[in-house]
């Protein structure tokens, strides 16, 4: 630490040092030294365990203990001065630019809305005169900041509660919680007032610590710097809000209480520090240069792809939760690591098929591979649903819904992943998944008024998503093909896809060619674009991903060949050269992807326009899984471009990063659970013959609907 933390060694009611405690000024030094010593040294070699991760109290699920220190005097040995953690940052210059920092709240803002998306509110003001409001006046002399103003005038007895949402933030890796306050009293008046800071955890564990003796120590800004071991007793893996109280006692309580930069501190990278210890494990390296360098040398095309296989998987084995199994939705390595805490029905979905597939590969035993899906099969039944519906996110730590939302896609991709474990896990878990895909009844999403799935229900405001899955060459289109074959829905609506948009939307790619056919009682048109003399229906975007990712489950090669089989041929052909030919680059496979974007990072949609009917921008974003998935359209192509991934500086622990930008050469370091998990599978069907597909199609459901693949012809 770039500035050590002083001991306070005056008494809670003495406002200066005694005269004593000045002529001891030489061992009071030492003493701050120790303390320096300790409060920083410990927490890092023992990973701050004894606060960190104290268990919440024990009891029935009905009954929370809350545990709450009653505002009062701090001990002596718990406070610290002003000369510590602010000084990490030079004065004038954001706490955001050190990752030693978590920052509630700067109030640079200008408004009520803190820095992890929460929201400041009062609470019961009834009778009370009270008000809070932004002001411009920063504790820290920071150009662009601001601080809060909390005016009360309360009588004998009454109590102010300033609380914010710390939006399930993750903690346990912090060394102290603190902020600036300064208090300002009515004119020739003290302030009679006490002042109170809580943090709260998911369980509704309370801990509330005095400030007041900080907060009055100057008319000035002040420091209120508290170590986390104040707050034993909380689950700090998943903290709820924090509340500034101010109470009146024995006298009426007048004048204005401020607070600015609402801080966490402690080692740097204290946010991901606090997040990776939920996980199994995490790379050790940002970029394996000796392991890209080795599979440089590897002849064989076979033995290279099982190799990234190999390494691909252990995104699954690692960067999965310690307790639950369930599989992180993405980690960043390099400057500015992350590390997810939820997880979404998709990812699960992949995780699942990987195992399964890691199984065929010979990675992993079928014993462990038995396990692996009963500890995730035993975590979603944990929870919660929708009308047998999962909702879209999960955190991975306590199983809470993140978001009240259900994706009708994602609930797809996890339903089919479970018809593959069924077939490929006879027994127990064959009827654990079969339990799962039973629940779940697709027609819940079905538009009567055009005969297409919606994308999602919102459940917060109980609603059906204006938008819909229209296309069939889109991924939605693997969705389709399981609720028909389950008996979700009828035959038809497989033929009410469009083919490529109506004629009367003239805002897409191109007018659409074609002719009107009638199957199963409905006509439709079939209609197709044309693009450097060939013939090709579109998707939404012009990304691989929407064109190929049902062929990790459908054998459109084999059933459509005249149609969706064919088509997927032609459009990666199409994307091949328009990215090596017309643009130049180096590499091919356009498809949505993560980009980094200084400390933070953004899932993009990025697409051939062309071959879109409305396409997504090219903006020079290549990502390996478009690649892998044109293993089983083309496959000597597919290969010849993972090898000259190789080349470039794209490659970690768990295998190829998630995206390369050119001109630049900008690699995101960052893995996605989803698409981890279609270069794994991909790379399975392709070294086995497409044994993931053949689980599916053995399946009923599939047997059912299969007959929509063979019928058609596109051209």
């Amino acid at each position: 630490m770039a500035k050590r933390i002083a001991l306070k060694l005056r008494s809670a009611s003495s406002p200066a040092m005694t005269d004593t405690k000045k002529r001891s000024a030489r061992r009071q030094e030492a003493l701050r030294n120790v303390f320096l010593f300790l409060a920083m040294l410990v927490p890092f070699l023992l990973g701050h365990e004894a606060a960190a991760k104290s268990p919440r109290p024990a009891g029935s699920s009905q009954h929370k203990e809350v545990y709450v220190q009653q505002l009062g005097p701090a001990p002596e040995d718990e406070k610290l001065d002003s000369m510590s953690i602010y000084r990490a940052v030079a004065a004038n210059k954001s706490l955001l630019s050190s990752t030693r920092f978590r920052v509630v709240d700067d109030f640079a803002s200008g408004d009520l809305k803190n820095r992890l998306g929460g929201v400041w509110t009062v609470g019961d003001t009834k009778g009370k005169k009270v008000r809070i409001e932004p002001d411009k006046q920063d504790s820290r002399e920071v150009r662009s900041g601001g601080s809060l103003d909390i005016k009360v005038d309360l009588n004998r007895g009454e109590k102010l509660a300033v609380t914010s949402s710390l939006e399930k933030l993750d903690m346990s890796k912090a060394s102290f919680f603190a902020l600036k306050c300064k208090v300002e009293a009515p004119p020739q008046m003290p302030f009679e007032g006490k002042i109170g800071v809580s943090l709260t955890d998911w369980a509704d564990n309370t801990v509330l610590r005095d400030i007041t003796d900080y907060c009055t120590e100057t008319k000035r800004w002040n420091d209120a710097i508290l170590p986390m071991s104040l707050f034993q007793g909380l689950d700090l893996n998943q903290l709820g809000r924090v509340t500034v109280t101010v109470a009146a006692q024995k006298n009426r309580a007048r004048g204005k209480v401020s607070i600015d930069e609402v801080v966490f501190f402690g080692p740097p990278e204290v946010g991901f520090e606090s997040t990776i210890d939920n996980l199994k494990g995490f790379p050790r390296v940002a970029f394996d240069e000796a392991r890209r360098r080795k599979l440089l040398k590897i002849i064989d095309d076979e033995k290279l792809l099982l190799e990234i296989a190999k390494d691909t998987f252990r995104y699954f084995k690692n960067a999965a939760n310690r307790e639950n199994h369930l599989v992180s939705d993405h980690i960043k390595t390099g400057d500015f690591p992350i590390a997810a805490m939820y997880t979404s029905p998709t990812n699960i979905a992949m995780d699942l098929l990987a195992t399964v597939g890691a199984i065929e590969l010979e990675i992993i035993t079928r014993k462990e591979g038995t396990e692996r899906v009963l500890a995730i099969l035993k975590a979603l039944k944990k929870l919660k649903k929708w009308k047998g519906f999962f909702y879209n996110y999960y955190e991975i730590t306590r199983l809470n819904v993140s978001r009240e939302f259900v994706s009708s896609i994602d609930n797809a991709w996890l339903a089919i992943s479970l018809v593959v474990v069924r077939q490929a896990f006879p027994g127990e878990i064959a009827e654990k998944a079969t339990a799962i895909i039973n629940e779940m009844n697709f027609q819940e999403f079905l538009d009567p008024e055009n005969n297409h799935l919606a994308i999602g229900y919102d459940v917060a405001r109980q609603v059906m998503t204006p938008y819909h899955y229209g296309l069939i060459a889109t991924e939605a289109r693997a969705m389709s093909f399981f609720a028909i074959g389950k008996g979700d829905l009828p035959r038809e609506h497989w033929w009410y896809l469009y083919r490529t948009a109506p004629d009367a939307w003239d805002w897409q790619g191109q007018k659409p060619q074609g002719k009107w056919v009638e199957r199963d009682r409905v006509n439709y048109f079939q209609g197709y674009y044309q693009l450097d003399g060939k013939k090709f229906v579109p998707s939404w975007g012009g990304s691989l991903f929407e064109f190929l990712m049902p062929t990790l489950v459908l054998d459109e090669k084999s059933y459509s060949e005249k149609a969706l089989g064919l088509n997927d041929r032609i459009v990666t052909e199409l994307q091949r050269d328009y990215a090596l030919k017309e643009k130049k680059y180096p590499l091919w496979g356009i498809s949505s992807a993560a980009v980094a974007s200084g400390r933070q990072w953004a899932y993009g949609e990025f697409g051939y326009k062309k071959l879109g009917a409305k396409g997504y921008p090219d903006k020079g974003v290549i990502t390996p899984h478009a690649g892998f998935l044109a293993l089983e359209t083309l496959p000597r192509d597919a290969i010849r471009n993972i090898r000259q991934w190789l080349t470039f500086m794209t490659y970690g622990e768990y295998g190829f990063y998630d995206s390369i930008t050119f001109p630049s050469k900008k690699v995101n370091s960052q893995y996605l659970a989803l698409d981890q998990g279609m270069i794994f599978v991909a790379i399975t069907n392709y070294l086995k013959k497409g044994v993931i597909q053949d689980l599916f199609h053995k399946d009923p459901i599939a047997k059912k609907a299969v007959d929509l693949l063979r019928k058609e012809e596109f051209f």
